[in-house]
């Protein structure tokens, strides 16, 4: 998706999920903050700020939209009580950072820790719901009233999980994985195909 972004020059900015993963903060949330504040002075005039976040075993997406004043949580099990203490008090102590720098009035952000989206049932299938979530928040770019952003809440397709898994085996394939290395596909999604039948 960030690749996709480049080329389409969205106005949004992509930070690196490992940094922000709740055992990275817990370790060292100086660091943390240190690096969500240079995110946020060096994607200053982007309409918003995503990243997945590791909460121990469970993805989620999160997506800071400084224009609206707040942070949205794609939880796909929000059924399940989570801990985000440490993650909004590096986000507001980044941003209040972030604000003194730029000299704006001193505010923190409003947190929709529970805010609705798709629900997935019970499973590993966390990734692949952030995954879906980001294409989801691209909605974002062209919403001016936060009121008016809304996704659905069902649960994904099955044929739309399937491609979401396909999308990241092509790009492994095509990005990351050497095209003359033993382990190279050229067509990821057809021989997925091929083995499941």
């Amino acid at each position: 998706m960030i690749v996709e972004a480049k080329a389409k020059a969205l106005p949004m900015g992509f930070l690196d999920p490992e940094v922000l993963s709740l055992s990275t903060m817990s370790s060292d949330k100086s660091y943390v903050v240190d690096y969500l504040t240079k995110a946020l002075k060096h994607f200053e005039k982007k309409n918003c700020i995503i990243f997945s976040h590791n909460t121990n075993g469970h993805r989620m997406l999160v997506v800071v939209v400084p224009r609206w004043g707040k942070v949205l949580y794609f939880d796909s099990i929000r059924s399940q009580l989570r801990e985000h203490t440490l993650l909004i008090e590096v986000i507001n102590e980044s941003y209040l950072a972030y604000c003194r720098y730029k000299g704006l009035a001193e505010k923190v952000l409003v947190h929709a820790t529970k805010f609705p989206c798709h629900q997935q049932p019970t499973g590993n299938t966390s990734g692949f719901y952030t995954a879906s979530h980001m294409m989801e928040a691209l909605q974002i770019l062209h919403v001016e009233d936060p009121h008016d952003f809304e996704v659905s809440t069902s649960r994904i397709a099955d044929d739309v999980l399937s491609g979401i898994r396909e999308k990241i085996a092509s790009f492994l394939m095509h990005q990351v994985i050497d095209s003359k290395g033993e382990f190279h596909c050229p067509t990821p999604g057809i021989n997925m195909l091929g083995h499941s039948q």
